[in-house]
């Protein structure tokens, strides 16, 4: 299971969490990641504009800020090779993926519906 803390990060204490905000939490990955069934690493859950404003090329209105997303360590390209054999999956999820071209390393999945509407979507 992943936990509310390994997303937020401690980001909640300085940036509380609005009720839809703990909404989105609450459906973001479990459902997946019980099915998936092998650990996820956190490295990039919730963030606050204050701390998206330092990440380099992160989206000014990204999901991240609204916890509507979240990123998991990925060097060997497993989870996403997983999640593009598995797009059933993350429909069923209401989960949407970030083309592993453009995430080295590590494999971004959110809530929000991309602009293009894909399963698996380029920024």
């Amino acid at each position: 299971m992943i936990t509310r803390d390994e997303v937020l990060m401690g980001r909640d204490k300085t940036d509380p969490l609005t009720p839809e905000m703990e909404a989105n939490l609450a459906k973001l990955l479990n459902a997946f990641r019980a099915t998936y069934g092998k650990p996820m690493s956190v490295s990039s859950g919730y963030r606050p504009p204050s701390v998206n404003a330092k990440i380099p090329n992160a989206a000014k209105k990204s999901s991240h800020m609204t916890c509507e997303a979240c990123d998991f360590v990925d060097r060997d390209g497993a989870l996403d090779s997983f999640c593009l054999k598995h797009l059933d999956l993350l429909e069923k999820c209401g989960l949407y993926l970030e083309h592993p071209d453009d995430t080295p390393n590590w494999c971004h999945l959110q809530i929000r519906r991309p602009g293009s509407g894909n399963r698996v979507f380029k920024p």
